[in-house]
Parts: structure tokens; C-alpha cells; sequence
């Protein structure tokens, strides 16, 4: 009976380092898989195609003479860029610091549009921005969409409204609310227009949906009284610690 025992112990022992082992084997793979998503982050926001055109951009005002106004573009632009790879090397950063560099890109890219589009972020009082910890480079691929596939193709001035707000102990709502064109004729322009493709929506949703499966996006469209388009809200919903 003992050796028998002895055989049914050694082998649940057996099964449970086995599952063990196949744990540490998923968690190894998840965890390369996010860095993989984190490196394809980095690689979107400074994607060769903004980094041309806010040269380009700055070029134009040094040839115009227009020192000062080169000057502070380039600061701001070197300074997003130190930015965006000091945040890349992290896997959670404090809000106040992905808020600051989304400032910088919004900044950038209305001073390149001459002015397109006006922003606001409101946060709300009660988050803690210096010590609730969200994922990197989260916001700014989804600002980039709204800003070149519905506000840029805007013949008037266009508006973005992002909004952060606590829905739970532990989870936020981040809101990205514009007033172009909408997602359906945005849609009709892209098989025309291939200047520009916003590379990162479809890796930042891989990569919350891999640092937590209660992270989720969802995409609104919106109309107005005459069920004419107006704009789109996106709501991205994170999982704090």
C-alpha cells in the first residue's frame, strides 16, 4: 500500500510540475509577445512618414526666415521623440508623463496643419495622474487616426475632445471624441488617398487586450439630428493596478 501511495504522490507531482513548467512556458510566451506589440509601438509612432513631414515642416520655416517658430518645432519635436523611447522602455508609466508627451504630439501636428483643429484633455479631479500607471504610448495612435482620417479631410475647423475619467477602484475610461468626417466616409477616401495610414490602432488593442483581458476598445460613430455623420468616439477602458 505504501509503495503504491508512494507511485500516486510521485505522479500528482509529476502532473503539477508539468503544468508548472507549461505556466512559466505561456507567461514567457505572453510576455515576449507584449514586448514584440511594444517594439511595433515604437516603430508606428515614429513612423518614417511624421518624422519627413515635421522635418519638411521645420525646413519651411527656416527658409522663410522664420527662426524662432523652427526653433521651438524642432525643441518640441526632439523632445517628443526623447519621449516616446523613454516611455517604449517601459511596460507601465505614470498618466501625467503619457499625457505630457500626447500634448507635445498634439502640438506638432496642429502647428504642421496650420492650425486644423483645436484640442482639449480634461481629466477628471479625483485621478491621481503622477501615481495611476497605464500602459505606454496608448492614446496617441487613435488622436492620430482622428486627426488625419477625420479632422484633416474636414473642409472646416475640426475639434478633438479627449477625456479621462475613473469607472471603477481599478479601472479608467479614456475618451477620444472628434468631429470629422466619420469612419464610413473617412473609409470611401482611403482607397483614394495613400499618403497617410495611421499604423498603430490594431497593435495598441493587441496590446491591451495582452497586458489584461478587461482592457477593451470599443468605436462609436456619431450623427446628428439628421443622421448625418459627425464624428467618431472612441473608448478605450484599462485596468489599473
Amino acid at each position: 500500500f505504501l509503495v503504491f501511495l508512494f507511485l500516486v504522490v510521485a505522479t500528482i507531482g509529476f502532473f503539477i510540475n508539468r503544468y508548472l513548467v507549461q505556466q512559466e512556458k505561456i507567461k514567457g510566451i505572453l510576455k515576449r509577445k507584449i514586448k514584440d506589440m511594444e517594439m511595433q509601438t515604437l516603430r508606428s509612432q515614429m513612423n518614417p512618414h511624421f518624422i519627413f513631414n515635421t522635418m519638411n515642416s521645420i525646413n519651411s520655416y527656416i527658409i522663410q526666415n522664420q527662426k524662432e517658430i523652427a526653433s521651438d518645432y524642432l525643441t518640441r519635436f526632439s523632445k517628443l521623440m526623447r519621449n516616446i523611447l523613454d516611455l517604449s522602455k517601459q511596460e507601465f508609466v505614470a498618466l501625467n508623463k503619457e499625457i505630457e508627451t500626447l500634448c507635445l504630439y498634439l502640438e506638432l501636428e496642429a502647428l504642421r496643419l496650420e492650425n486644423k483643429f483645436d484640442y482639449s484633455i480634461v481629466i477628471d479631479q479625483d485621478i491621481d495622474q503622477e501615481n495611476t500607471p497605464i500602459p505606454p504610448l496608448i492614446i496617441q495612435p487613435f488622436v492620430e487616426n482622428a486627426i488625419w482620417h477625420g479632422i484633416h479631410n474636414k473642409k472646416t475647423q475640426g475639434t478633438i475632445c479627449i477625456a479621462i475619467k475613473n469607472i471603477s477602484k481599478n479601472q479608467i475610461e479614456i475618451t477620444i471624441e472628434d468631429d470629422g468626417i466619420g469612419r464610413k466616409a473617412a473609409g470611401l477616401l482611403k482607397t483614394q488617398q495613400v499618403n497617410h495610414k495611421s499604423y498603430g490602432i490594431d497593435i495598441t488593442m493587441n496590446r491591451l487586450q495582452l497586458l489584461d483581458i478587461k482592457n477593451k476598445v470599443s468605436i462609436i460613430d456619431l450623427y446628428d439630428h439628421s443622421h448625418i455623420a459627425c464624428g467618431t468616439q472612441i473608448s478605450i477602458v484599462i485596468t489599473v493596478e
